[in-house]
């Protein structure tokens, strides 16, 4: 069915599959948003790309925390909050509505200070499961030797990549698997010693190539000769700063005018619409989902054996019957209007709580059962109350609602929201969520990045002494004992610039907002929806051109 959203006046298509979840949840009524709107109100209650250095309000001792000193929540390090959080919790109050009753002791119960999990050597990461000596990474799992880093599983010794699954000595990665010893390579699988690839499969030995299948020693997609590409190669030394941004620029102009692009990125599939899916089934208007993602409406960022999701960002292993959620992850089932969970089951209204359940309007918990507003209950007293609840919110029209934008742990700036969706301070006040106006100024000892060697070769340990600044994102940067050593290792250039605004770089080979656009395909004519901006139309084709301009 169509329907127009009540707060954008978009119109957007409403599947039969959403309208069986929302039954099979509970949820009354039809929808009357527009889901890429959804997705931005979910994804403003999760941290992207930030750490701060604080002080644990437990215990004083210093830690890099994912919130800053500004956080409205008392941020506990993990360890003392496993082992000791109990926070106080509220009466129901039927006179008053309830976000407010919610509000006043959410702000004063304590929330860990980041997801790390298993790892070791892994202090400036978050959202880091099982891994090994990372830094300022975001959203991995079994990683080794990984820096600069978002969404990386099982990769090893690698850096500034992005969406990249069992990959070693590389950087400079978007989208990749089964990757060795590569740089600056987008959409591709099992290449090796190559740079600069663009939507390659099984290529060794090649630069600057796109839509290529098979090859080895190929430059600009020409077959070569192992000495002729072997002189190519030699004339482009990536270990200078100068050369690579040449080499970046080559690429990316290949990238807009020469390289052909699927409408959209959907492989080994049955029944799915969106972007980026892959090994999934019955997926409708979902994005980066995969392995084994079944049943699931409007999703960013789920997978992994996931099913039965609907409007939810974030989830990850194993998640069942998730509604209206952002990063509910690890095994969490039958929940609703909720954020930051891990393995919590038959939970509303709920936030940064970790294996607890039966659980209604809660947060800061660690295994607890039948709590309401922080308070324990028995099972049947429960049962009563959550319902007077409910119905109170119905009444005020609270129920259905995410939650309030204040009750981010985060300033929107700070969110995965700010990147896709970016929005001016008027309209972040607005919405309600809580904004950041200040910069961080330079300081006097802060050096020009003119100061740092132009070939990795050139560098000496004291480098990792000096602080550099990043005058386009405004914000200071190091390089790493461990950086001159990766970058004299792969023959790339040391780091110039803050990490955040160069994964956001790559980011861009990925283009997303939550929606797909109707298009024709650039040989046939035949319609097609992609994520792609106007201006690649005439490079994108249906998946049927797309298969035939392969080399």
């Amino acid at each position: 069915m169509k329907k127009i959203c009540k707060i954008t006046g978009n119109e957007f298509e409403v599947s039969d599959l959403e309208m069986t979840l929302r039954k099979k949840m509970g949820i009354e009524g039809e929808p009357d948003v527009f889901p890429a709107f959804r997705f931005m109100w979910l994804a403003a209650f999760n941290v992207f790309w930030n750490l701060h250095k604080r002080k644990c309000d437990k215990t004083g001792q210093s830690m890099i925390s994912l919130y800053g000193e500004d956080c409205p929540y008392p941020v506990w390090h993990k360890d003392e909050w496993v082992k000791g959080t109990n926070p106080l919790g509220a009466d129901f109050d039927e006179n008053q509505d309830i976000f407010p009753q919610m509000w006043a002791f959410f702000q004063k119960s304590p929330i860990p200070h980041n997801i790390v999990i298993d790892s070791e050597n892994c202090e400036y990461t978050d959202n880091w499961w099982h891994g090994k000596n990372c830094y300022l990474c975001h959203s991995g799992l079994e990683c080794e030797d990984v820096s600069y880093s978002y969404r990386m599983i099982k990769c090893k010794d690698v850096q500034f990549g992005v969406f990249a699954d069992n990959t070693e000595v590389s950087a400079d990665i978007c989208n990749v698997k089964n990757c060795f010893e590569t740089k600056h390579i987008v959409n591709s699988r099992n290449c090796n010693n190559s740079a600069f690839l663009y939507d390659c499969r099984n290529c060794h030995d090649c630069m600057f190539c796109w839509n290529l299948r098979n090859k080895q020693y190929c430059f600009e997609n020409e077959q070569l000769t192992k000495d002729e590409y072997e002189q190519k190669k030699s004339e482009w030394n990536l270990s200078s700063h100068k050369i690579y941004q040449q080499a970046e620029k080559a690429f990316l102009e290949l990238f807009k005018k020469r390289a052909w692009h699927r409408a959209s990125l959907v492989d080994f599939c049955e029944n799915c619409t969106g972007n980026y899916i892959d090994h999934s089934k019955n997926i409708y208007n979902g994005y980066f989902v995969s392995d084994g993602a079944q049943d699931c409406v409007n999703v960013v960022y789920s997978g992994v054996t996931s099913r039965d999701l609907l409007d939810c960002v974030g989830t990850g292993v194993q998640d069942e019957l998730i509604y209206c959620s952002s990063l509910c992850q690890d095994g969490c089932y039958s929940v609703r209007f909720s954020y930051n969970l891990t393995q919590c089951r038959y939970l509303d209204y709920s936030a940064h709580c970790l294996q607890c359940e039966h659980c209604f309007g809660c947060c800061g918990l660690v295994g607890k059962k039948y709590h309401i507003f922080n308070k324990e209950y028995s099972s049947e007293e429960y049962k009563v109350l959550r319902e007077k609840i409910i119905a109170k919110m119905k009444q005020t029209g609270e129920w259905g609602q995410f939650f309030p934008g204040y009750f981010s742990a985060v300033s929107y700036a700070e969110s995965w929201s700010a990147y896709y969706w970016p929005l001016d301070l008027a309209t972040q006040k607005q919405f309600g969520f809580r904004v950041r106006e200040e910069e961080i100024k330079r300081e006097n000892n802060f050096l020009d990045r003119s100061e740092i060697p132009d070939n990795s070769a050139e560098a000496s340990d004291d480098l990792a002494q000096k602080i550099f600044w990043d005058e386009i994102a405004h914000k200071p940067f190091q390089i790493q004992k461990a950086d001159i050593v990766f970058a004299q290792k792969l023959g790339v250039p040391l780091p110039d610039s803050q990490y955040a605004r160069r994964l956001q770089e790559l980011f861009r080979y990925m283009p997303f907002d939550g929606t797909m656009r109707t298009i024709t395909c650039a040989k046939c004519g035949t319609t097609c929806q992609t994520s792609w901006p106007s201006e690649y139309d005439d490079r994108i084709l249906c998946e049927k051109c797309y298969l035939e301009s392969l080399d």
